[in-house]
């Protein structure tokens, strides 16, 4: 692909995400105001919740944009990261083992209204587990001025020799050129 193709999709996409957050920051206005025309605080909650995952998907799409423009993402937390999100993750995993208690009471049992919401508690808390693993674990890459995937999470010396060896190939394939 041609640099300026590269650089219209990521442009594209960047529009995208972009017109995601203008249509999030719609919904949000829209539940608040449905949210004050309702009685019933249980819908009420509802509806709020809702509106906080409106707000999530904003973060979302603000995130992607910063990775894809090259925000070089955890640069200077990376190091203590792994270590920092081990006490969220036990936090989220005390949260699952109290959920499935309350699934078990037979109030909850009996009223299913009640089990769905900590079935969806239960469902997010193992969802920001599961996030949180792949945060500590998985490798995340953002795009570079030369570009180039860079490693954002695994620690400095690993970028370092991966960008020095860059350097070296390029050089050794600009030495070949006639």
């Amino acid at each position: 692909m041609t640099e300026k193709l590269e650089e219209k999709k990521g442009e594209e996409v960047v529009s995208l995400l972009q017109q995601q957050i203008k249509a999030e920051g719609k919904l949000i206005g829209l539940y608040e105001k449905t949210e004050q025309n309702v009685q019933s605080k249980a819908v009420r909650h509802l509806l709020h919740t809702i509106q906080l995952d409106s707000m999530k998907h904003i973060d979302i799409c603000r995130t992607a944009i910063e990775i894809l423009q090259g925000e070089d993402v955890l640069k200077e937390e990376k190091r203590d990261l792994r270590e920092k999100l081990k006490e969220h993750v036990e936090l989220e995993k005390g949260s699952i083992d109290r959920a499935n208690k309350m699934l078990k009471n037979v109030w909850i049992k009996e009223n299913k209204a009640v089990k769905e919401l900590i079935e969806k508690l239960r469902g997010d808390e193992k969802r920001h587990t599961e996030a949180l693993r792949k945060l500590t674990n998985k490798t995340f890459f953002r795009w570079d001025g030369m570009h180039d995937f860079i490693n954002v999470l695994r620690d400095t010396e690993w970028e370092d020799e991966r960008r020095r060896r860059l350097i070296e190939s390029k050089k050794k394939k600009a030495d070949r050129r006639p």
